[in-house]
């Protein structure tokens, strides 16, 4: 077995010109790690955040250079010898955890084996790809944190998005009713997969609803938890998946008992995706019964990557864009 691979890898920061294809070392699986030759990765603004050196100051990000991409779907080709629950010819998918790791935005990844799960035959190699960090942020924050009911409502802000469009699905699945907020090119896309109203943004600021909503979901962390507080019921919940520090500050409240509208229980809270392979399984059978769909706006080959992260980067996919690793 070929001892380089190709990989997109940056050796500085910057915004432009810094992320480069090239032959690099392939890594080897540490004790319970399992080494998977990438079929199909998915890209994340968490990538181009990190190109951009966003994350730098945090102690958890991996010394430059980086290989990028956390999520993506193989076949596992070593195994490392602590591991129990895969074997080589596995085909599986996830993402890396948060913490740091990256490498799927090449020909091989090592990941944790704690951090994938089998794909199921009938899911393709895309839609595994396409699904763990933005589908497991929408899965958890629903199930695990919002904990929405049947017959609830609730708002999802940026609904077009690679989260957002997991988010409608979701939530319907669950027997939730969805106004989903988006922009207009994106209306028809939101109502095809369930929503049960739909909100141009430019003709309209949801925020200035009245106690309607039990979630409000802020994709893309542009309201905040004092703006949307009016909106929601008594007892109403806001999570972002960016947060401003009024949201920083409004969680860690939350947190300790307190609200930021006295006598309303309303609470604040943010979510960081875990690499889950139950809730991974789960979202597997959403697609398999036929409750939840991938939407893909757009996909590259490993070569073209550069125009990938531009897409990306102007806040306009719709869906999530993928990266043909294997073709």
């Amino acid at each position: 077995m070929a001892k380089q691979m190709k990989a997109a890898v940056i050796h500085e920061y910057g915004r432009n010109g810094v992320l480069k294809v090239e032959q690099i070392r392939k890594p080897v699986p540490g004790p319970k790690e399992v080494l998977v030759k990438v079929k199909v990765a998915s890209l994340n603004p968490r990538d181009w955040l990190t190109m951009r050196g966003i994350y730098q100051a945090r102690k958890t990000v991996e010394p430059l250079p980086i290989t990028l991409g956390s999520d993506f779907s193989g076949e596992i080709v070593e195994v490392g010898p602590s591991v129990t629950k895969f074997k080589s010819g596995d085909h599986v998918f996830g993402m890396q955890p948060l913490k740091g790791k990256f490498g799927a935005f090449a020909e091989y990844v090592k990941v944790t084996e704690s951090a994938i799960a089998s794909r199921p035959e009938v899911i393709t190699d895309s839609d595994a790809a396409a699904m763990p960090c933005a589908g497991l942020t929408s899965y958890q924050t629903l199930h695990d944190i919002a904990k929405v009911e049947p017959g609830e409502t609730i708002l999802i802000n940026g609904a077009s998005g690679g989260v957002g469009v997991y988010a409608i699905q979701i939530a319907k699945a669950i027997g939730a009713r969805v106004v989903a907020v988006c922009g207009p090119d994106n209306l028809d896309l939101c109502t095809s997969l369930g929503a049960d109203e739909v909100v141009n943004y430019r003709e309209e600021n949801f925020e200035q609803r009245a106690a309607e909503f039990d979630v409000v979901y802020d994709v893309i962390g542009r309201s905040g938890p004092k703006k949307a507080a009016m909106t929601m019921k008594r007892g109403g919940r806001y999570i972002t998946t960016i947060p401003g520090l009024d949201t920083l500050v409004a969680a860690g409240l939350s947190w300790l008992g307190c609200t930021f509208l006295p006598g309303e229980r309303k609470s604040t809270h943010l979510i960081l995706v875990k690499p889950v392979p139950r809730d991974m399984l789960s979202m597997a059978d959403l697609i398999t019964s036929g409750k939840m769909k991938t939407v893909i706006d757009s996909r590259f080959a490993l070569d073209d990557i550069e125009l990938a992260f531009e897409r990306s980067q102007t806040w306009r996919a719709r869906g999530k864009i993928l990266i043909d690793i294997d073709h």
